[in-house]
């Protein structure tokens, strides 16, 4: 009789671990998967603009930045590719109300909330429904110079 009440209770104690285990991973999975734009590092910022060195960029390789407001973070890269720079939101024209951004998979980058990827080379044209979206810049000297009030233009995205 004394071994089936311990029994009972040990078979008791390790059902309610397993029911808290449960909710734990179950919240623990909730969380993370609710995945947040990610912050990355600031482009040097002079007043006026953010100046990104042309020597830092390297051929198809994206360098992502966060800019801040005050109030928001609004995330851009810059590209360098065949010999020329162009800079892009890291907000997908459809998606972007899910904050996610874009994540680099070798010559193309993907949306983070849909997976619609594009080769880097066709992030210009911005076709299709999930492009990023375009992020006026120009090179002066030997740096990428984004305006601030075209940088805080896209706000809206993030």
């Amino acid at each position: 009789m004394l071994l089936n009440v311990k029994l009972s209770i040990y078979n008791f104690t390790m059902r309610a671990v397993n029911a808290t285990a449960a909710s734990l991973s179950i919240l623990a999975l909730f969380f993370f998967s609710c995945s947040k734009m990610p912050v990355y590092p600031q482009a040097p910022f002079d007043g006026v603009g953010v100046r990104v060195a042309l020597k830092e960029l390297q051929e198809k390789k994206p360098v992502f930045y966060t800019f801040f407001d005050g109030k928001n973070s609004i995330n851009y890269f810059v590209l360098k590719l065949d010999g020329s720079y162009q800079s892009y939101f890291d907000a997908c024209a459809k998606c972007y109300q899910k904050k996610m951004g874009y994540r680099l998979a070798g010559n193309r980058v993907v949306c983070r909330a849909c997976d619609v990827n594009y080769s880097l080379h066709d992030l210009k044209e911005g076709i299709g429904s999930c492009y990023p979206i375009r992020l006026e810049g120009r090179v002066d000297g030997d740096v990428y110079v984004i305006d601030r009030k075209a940088i805080l233009g896209g706000g809206k995205y993030f």
